[in-house]
């Protein structure tokens, strides 16, 4: 009779462990499975996003038109590694900032490369020309975008730079 008890406990205790080390290899297959499909499908919607059909004309439905509209483009240039001592900061301080030029023609972005350091050099005397109070304020963010797009404009002439952003502007 001891021993048929003993039997059975061990049988419970065996039990319990084979469901544990079962459920703990489903949660596992199906993290490693959902990780899986998440990347393919990420990979899968990048491509599509970023295929040449993706970019096709679209039509005007809404005012009865079927006649495809071209898509305005825009070409997208980086100046980055600007550092410059604001005016009136006795090189104290400095400016380090990110520009993004956006254009309406890839030849002027093509300008913008093979003109690199006259880019550079008019970027950063328009910036240096700053105090830190007014690369700091805000409220003229625009006015500067402004006018670091008028001086790019003098290098660049093969079309128009349509807008500056400025994702980094870090000042110290």
């Amino acid at each position: 009779m001891a021993e048929a008890k003993a039997e059975a406990a061990a049988s419970e205790s065996v039990t319990p462990r084979r469901g544990l080390s079962a459920v703990a290899a489903l949660m596992v297959g199906l993290a490693v499975g959902g990780g899986v499909g998440i990347v393919a499908g990420g990979v899968l919607l990048a491509s599509v996003r970023s295929s040449p059909a993706a970019e096709a004309p679209v039509s005007h439905r809404e005012s009865g038109s079927h006649r495809p509209v071209a898509a305005p483009t825009e070409v997208v240039h980086t100046i980055d590694a600007l550092v410059v001592n604001p005016a009136d900061s006795e090189a104290t301080r400095f400016l380090m900032a990110t520009l993004v030029v956006v254009a309406d023609r890839a030849a002027v972005v093509e300008q913008l490369k093979d003109r690199d350091a006259e880019a550079r050099e008019v970027v950063l005397r328009a910036l240096g020309s700053k105090t830190v109070a007014e690369l700091s304020d805000l409220g003229k963010r625009d006015e500067l975008k402004e006018e670091l797009r008028q001086a790019l404009l003098g290098v660049a002439d093969a079309g128009q730079i349509l807008r500056i952003h400025l994702p980094q502007f870090v000042i110290q």
